[in-house]
């Protein structure tokens, strides 16, 4: 906690900060009956419904309201997020006085104009919940980014979405999806990563959950180390014979480059914009261009539409390492 947002804390803030960070969980009474308004949520989301949206995300908001005991809320949702040069607004909770208490919602990204990952949106909605609880329920003054609050986050996710329901699919499952499907999955990546960080301390970042395991802000480092990599075989596949691929040395990458040192915002800035140009050069591609190939050590012969797909799973991966990281988790 000894970090330096803390430090410009009053008192009184110091106070509720530490009150927040203290609670880890919310346990709901029964949270298997709001799991039908989960998959009603997600059914709509994935229809690109703004309407059909707002109402499954207000049926589940006012589902965890009731089952927490916390007042109604009025349930926005909106296309595309706002943006500026720090990012992208996922989420809004307000709660002025003499009006109604309000959480708006976006359901697009900002540049793309694509509808959001179910599970991206879904820890948004909770995000905004999670301020509810802080003002409402927890009736603390302030309602601050601790870990607690990430924390108590997460136990409300993990009850709604079970983790069977949270498997990643293989190398092999992605490689016989559309290629479509796992570019739209890469162009997603940088907008989630961008919610899994924000709001956190340097140090909640650069903590590993044991010795051997890395740390947030490594993840994030290694995922803008990775993309220039992936870049270079995707240039040798277009541009040469069957290419063999050069092996990286991602371990050796953590401490020559010093990982625990950068800063997580600026490595993911340097992956956003390293992602889009991979995406560009995958729409640019000319007739023939994903059948192009090149070998890999481990998986032998590869197209290039395998290579989205290695992408795909490869973010699918690093997104869940992340997520597991910052909850203290191997």
């Amino acid at each position: 906690m000894a970090f330096a947002y803390y430090a410009r804390l009053s008192r009184a803030q110091q106070t509720i900060y530490r009150k927040s960070d203290a609670i880890a969980e919310i346990r709901l009474p029964r949270p298997e009956t709001l799991r039908p308004r989960v998959a009603a949520l997600e059914s709509a989301l994935a229809s690109e419904d703004r309407t059909a949206t707002r109402r499954a995300s207000a049926e589940l908001i006012g589902g965890l309201c009731e089952a927490m005991g916390l007042p109604p809320v009025r349930v926005e949702v909106l296309a595309a997020r706002p943006s500026a040069r720090w990012g992208e607004l996922h989420g809004l909770y307000t709660n002025e006085r003499g009006k109604p208490i309000t959480i708006q919602l976006w359901m697009r990204t900002a540049k793309q104009k694509r509808v959001v990952a179910f599970r991206t949106y879904l820890r948004t909605l909770l995000h905004e919940v999670g301020h509810h609880v802080d003002y409402t329920g927890l009736r603390l003054a302030d309602s601050f980014h601790t870990e607690g609050f990430y924390k108590r986050e997460s136990s409300l996710f993990y009850q709604l979405v079970p983790e069977r329901r949270a498997t990643m699919p293989t190398i092999e499952e992605r490689m016989k999806l559309p290629v479509a499907e796992n570019l739209e999955r890469m162009g997603r990546t940088a907008d989630e990563l961008a919610a899994a960080l924000e709001g956190r301390s340097d140090g909640a970042l650069s903590r590993r959950p044991d010795a051997k395991n890395w740390s947030a802000k490594e993840i994030v480092c290694h995922l803008r180390d990775a993309e220039e990599y992936f870049a270079l075989r995707l240039w040798m596949m277009q541009a040469l014979q069957d290419p063999p691929f050069p092996v990286p040395e991602q371990d050796r990458w953590v401490e020559d480059r010093q990982y625990a040192r950068q800063d997580a915002v600026a490595a993911l800035a340097a992956f956003r914009r390293r992602r889009q140009e991979t995406l560009a050069v995958f729409d640019g591609l000319p007739a023939g261009g994903l059948a192009r190939t090149g070998i890999s050590k481990a998986l032998g012969h590869l197209t290039t539409a395998d290579h989205a797909a290695i992408l795909a799973w490869h973010d699918d991966n690093h997104l869940d390492q992340l997520r597991r990281a910052l909850e203290g988790k191997t």
